[in-house]
């Protein structure tokens, strides 16, 4: 398609010469993104095509994951809107209310860790709708997605890692088979944590 092609090339160009030209691009993007509603059916599906075949990965190359993100959940809801929508009404929450209980996770966690007095740093995030979709094309069932929620613990130790891994399996039940020691075991690329799943 030649329009694909001219916006590949814009973008080519505009890497070659100024990345913030691809930023401001990526910026805009998801800017319009955000009022595709506005659009023709067809207009808005072919656009949603572009970004996932264009933008997404550049986004991604850069380290901008959250915009990445983002422009993913908007193209998939105008590329499949029936998988979009069927998504999110299974989750039956909104993209707020998901980050919310993530915040609420995370404040009870750290005072949890507090009271052990252990040094700590939480991060957390709700799943995108889009990792999701890819989790489900791959043939697994809604139901067994356990990471709908998500929290990293960053402390200084390993045996700080094991022990918030002992504090928080006392405090709530761990799910059977769904622990994994990558410190004992490190992954090829050397990556070390404490995986766990939780009710």
């Amino acid at each position: 398609n030649e329009v694909v092609i001219k916006s590949q090339r814009q973008i080519l160009v505009g890497l070659c010469e100024d990345v913030r030209v691809i930023i401001i691009l990526l910026a805009d993007r998801l800017h319009n993104m955000r009022t595709f509603w506005v659009l023709p059916e067809k207009e808005a599906k072919e656009k949603a095509k572009e970004t996932f075949d264009i933008l997404t990965p550049i986004a991604s190359r850069l380290g901008m994951s959250n915009i990445k993100g983002e422009l993913e959940d908007l193209a998939l809801r105008y590329y499949k809107p029936e998988v979009y929508f069927e998504i999110v009404e299974k989750l039956n929450q909104t993209k707020a209310e998901r980050d919310n209980l993530v915040v609420e996770m995370k404040t009870k966690v750290s005072e949890i860790l507090n009271k052990n007095n252990i040094k700590h740093e939480i991060k957390g995030r709700a799943k995108r709708i889009y990792s999701i979709y890819k989790k489900l094309d791959k043939g697994k069932k809604f139901k067994d997605i356990y990471d709908l929620y998500a929290l990293r613990v960053y402390v200084d130790t390993e045996q700080d890692c094991y022990q918030v891994l002992g504090i928080i399996h006392s405090k709530y039940k761990p799910i059977p088979k769904r622990f994994k020691d990558y410190i004992a075991m490190p992954k090829a690329n050397m990556y070390q944590s404490l995986h766990t799943t939780v009710l």
